[in-house]
């Protein structure tokens, strides 16, 4: 290298600079490195040489090859730029769609869980709605000021199902009949929950829930899709009053929270009906040549394909419409593009069904105040007694309050379950009534052996109890405790029938059927200002025994009753302080002494004039001095849960009363002895 030449060698440089040029357009980079090395050759050579030609020749050279590197570089800037902004704007299209889709769902699951808290009144079942409640709303307090019960379409559904299987297994006609009427019913009073239902969903319905406040879906709607609408973009916006709602059903089946029957020998379902063993909605599951379909309800709310949603389904006999399909509008502006476009997006959600368990449904008891015929063993004894069928009973009723409270009294009543019916029609139907009380967890198996349990007949007055425990068997009790005297009242539009002369007995005696049906007609507008709710009562409160079992068709317990929720209110018939004895008294105030008459082995006190009475055969104790009364309670102004609800009260009794025959001593009539101080020892 010459000493002057501080870079390269000239040759060097121009080496390299023509092996670049070789490699072509594809090594740009190159290309320029080689050029850098041309240069600084040639720039020493030619600060020593001056040489001017060379000079503008490694200008131009450069200069086109500095122009070529600048281009490849604003064209990768610009492909990467346009990355950019693509990146951008799909991450804002996809975070918009997300957004979006998360506020339509949101907007969809509102409004269902609306949906699930509109209440109707219905005159045959009550409160009913999509889901259970308990007895806490302030609005359903019944006349005697305690909260009511509100029954999902569901839980009806199943536990007519469920009757209705166990009336089939025990051939009982008349409860297939009462079974059979409450399902037509619950579809007319679904019917009016549908129509209640899509009134609400266009937001002018006036819907309310068991506290009587307003139920608003549209709105419930709209402000939880306004509260997760889109902000990736700043020139998104929800057009106002895009949003719809829609009742309908889904194409398919879900599983609801509603038990089939147990055991599973009479659940009577398919594999595809029932899961987890509950039913599935949306299909027919028909059983006795009744149909029965479910509404798509749960356990929790639930969103549900919108590729499913139809308004009505042509795969069922009738319509459980539940699902609630919203829609809405999203308008998104491109401030680059200067555009506008509308997004509509739709989801489908199902509401949900608190499942209540109705821990105290009230019991079935089976009374025998004046001791317990020999022809009694179980229950079916009591439906083939010859009095007991064909001859129609005495149906009363009470009204303006509970008889025989004051400015009460009781008058005829049509039976619901149609014709004139007997005492086996009665006591059937009364049963029926207390199991569409318990609900659908009732063990079908147990509730069949029930009728065929044998009674402990000890000889004595006696009181049987039947409950039914959390898990849906049968619990069997008896006490020995029992006497004529308190009478339990009957309640105010609830049915109150008798059969005189139902038995007569190989123990001389006949014997009358009072039936106290409690839960006859459910609800507050037809049924009294108690609703159809079991009776406060001290004498059918039984612990539920938890280590030793005492279910239908095992070992029996036998107890004295106890418990302190009953009301006794003494009758205005004086007291043995005033001159009121104990003795049958049947007519006006005695003008003497009684006399004492024998009748079967078994003397009496009867007053003289006693074959002028109207009123010695009635359950009442009205001709009892010492008279007290099981009362329902009054409760609070402001309402309360009725006491019943978590413990058990009277829901049915079916009561034998011995009916003394006083012909042989000249009286043509019949009494009821009022307390054990009748007889005479």
């Amino acid at each position: 290298m010459s000493p002057g030449n501080r870079y390269l060698p000239n040759h060097a440089g121009e080496r390299a600079f023509s092996d670049c040029r070789k490699r072509g357009d594809q090594e740009k980079p190159y290309l320029a490195f080689g050029l850098i090395l041309w240069v600084l050759t040639r720039y020493g050579k030619m600060s020593h040489t001056g040489n001017k030609q060379d000079r503008m020749q490694m200008l131009r050279l450069a200069r086109s090859a500095s122009g070529n590197t600048l281009a490849l570089i604003a064209g990768v800037g610009f492909i990467l730029i346009v990355i950019l902004l693509f990146a951008l704007g799909y991450t804002r299209l996809v975070g918009s769609s997300q957004e979006q889709k998360t506020a339509i769902e949101a907007a969809s699951l509102a409004a269902a869980k609306e949906l699930g808290r509109i209440v109707i009144n219905d005159p045959n079942f009550g409160y009913i709605s999509l889901s259970d409640a308990a007895p806490v709303g302030k609005a359903t307090a019944a006349g005697d000021n305690y909260f009511m019960p509100v029954y999902g379409v569901n839980t009806l559904m199943g536990t007519i199902r469920l009757d209705l299987i166990i009336a089939d297994a025990l051939g009982n006609t008349a409860m297939k009949n009462l079974a059979k009427r409450d399902l037509a019913n619950l579809k007319n009073a679904n019917n009016t929950l549908i129509n209640e239902l899509k009134a609400s969903l266009n937001g002018s319905g006036t819907a309310k829930d068991i506290d009587g406040q307003v139920v608003n879906p549209y709105t419930a709607a709209e402000s939880a899709y306004k509260q997760n609408q889109v902000r990736l973009t700043g020139g998104s916006s929800y057009v106002a009053g895009s949003m719809k709602l829609t009742l309908g059903c889904i194409d398919g089946s879900m599983q609801t929270n509603i038990p089939v029957p147990k055991p599973s020998d009479y659940s009577h379902v398919s594999g595809s009906q029932s899961q987890n063993n509950c039913y599935m909605s949306g299909v027919n599951i028909p059983y006795g040549g009744e149909d029965f379909v479910f509404a798509a309800v749960s356990d929790s709310l639930k969103l549900v394909d919108p590729r499913k949603f139809q308004e009505t389904s042509g795969s069922v006999p009738f319509q459980m419409l539940s699902v609630v399909k919203a829609e809405a509008d999203q308008k998104m502006v491109d401030p680059e593009r200067k555009t506008t476009s509308v997004i509509h997006a739709l989801s489908c959600a199902a509401p949900a069904s608190v499942y209540d368990p109705k821990p105290a449904p009230g019991t079935l008891t089976f009374s025998f105040p004046d001791g317990m015929p020999p022809e009694i063993t179980n229950v079916n004894s009591m439906l083939i007694l010859p009095g007991m069928n064909g001859i129609p009973v005495t149906l009363q009723k009470s009204t303006n309050g509970d008889y025989p409270e004051p400015g009460a009294s009781m008058v005829p009543m049509t039976y619901s379950g149609g014709g004139s019916p007997d005492g086996g029609t009665i006591v059937s139907g009364s049963i029926y009534d207390w199991m569409r009380k318990v609900g659908a967890r009732l063990d079908a198996s147990q509730m069949v052996a029930l009728f065929t349990e044998p009674l402990n007949n000890s000889g004595v007055p006696t009181l049987h109890i039947f409950s039914v425990k959390a898990n849906g068997s049968l619990q069997y009790d008896s006490t020995v405790s029992l006497e004529q005297n308190p009478y339990w009242v009957a309640s105010e539009e609830q049915l109150y029938g008798v059969a005189q002369d139902a038995l007569k007995s190989a123990d001389t005696f006949d014997y009358d059927v009072h039936v106290r049906d409690y839960t006859y007609q459910p609800g507050t507008i037809n049924g009294g200002k108690h609703g159809g709710e079991p009776l406060v009562n001290s004498a059918v409160v039984v612990p539920i025994v938890s280590k030793k079992s005492t279910e239908v068709g095992s070992q029996k317990l036998q107890i004295a009753s106890a418990g302190t929720c009953g009301t006794m209110v003494s009758g205005d018939c004086g007291g043995s302080g005033d001159g009121a004895t104990s003795w049958v008294n049947i007519g006006g105030p005695p003008p003497g002494p009684p006399n004492k008459v024998t009748i079967g082995g078994v003397s009496y006190k009867i007053w003289p004039n006693a074959n002028i009475a109207a009123l010695g055969r009635n359950d009442f104790g009205l001709l009892d001095p010492a008279r007290t009364l099981v009362q329902f309670l009054t409760g609070p102004a402001g309402g309360l849960m009725r006491q019943t609800y978590l413990q058990n009260g009277a829901a049915v009794d079916i009561r034998f009363r011995q009916a003394v025959d006083l012909t042989p001593v000249g009286i043509p009539k019949k009494f009821y002895p009022n307390k054990k101080n009748d007889l005479i020892d």
